[in-house]
């Protein structure tokens, strides 16, 4: 069974402001997208124009707890990650078409202006043959 929502991790090194978030909004195409807040406003969703969710973005939050980022991502990532890091999560719907390749360029969007590692889940192929996103234990990064 295929996850609910793919999930990217983006950690920076320092707190992003509405800027960078709203620069790497337009960055994916943003400039399409509806808005809205979640949650008490910790969570940023994007819409499509017919009101479709495209992404969450959860507020940031600050890890600071020695090994934390290793024990959640693996050796790989934390051996990149900024210490402290700011912990950001982009979810995207996993049924949607191109969803979790925006929430990857998001991400890297994110990366782009702030600095940082990208921790996404592996690609492995479902039952059928196709590359399908799916949450494992593990990892890969992506250095910005």
């Amino acid at each position: 069974m295929a996850p609910v929502t793919y999930d990217v991790v983006a950690l920076l090194p320092s707190l992003p402001d509405v800027r960078d978030t709203l620069e790497a909004v337009i960055a994916v195409g943003g400039r399409d997208f509806r808005f809205a807040s979640a949650g008490n406003d910790a969570v940023l969703c994007l819409y499509d124009r017919d009101g479709w969710p495209v992404l969450a973005v959860e507020n940031p939050f600050l890890v600071q707890v020695p090994g934390e980022v290793e024990r959640l991502l693996g050796p790989e990532v934390a051996a990149d990650a900024p210490t402290p890091t700011w912990w950001v999560e982009i979810r995207a719907p996993s049924a949607r078409i191109g969803a979790p390749e925006l929430a990857r360029a998001f991400a890297a969007a994110l990366v782009e202006r702030v600095g940082g590692v990208v921790w996404q889940p592996p690609v492995t192929p479902d039952p059928n043959g196709e590359a399908s996103p799916r949450t494992q234990a593990g990892a890969s990064a992506t250095s910005g």
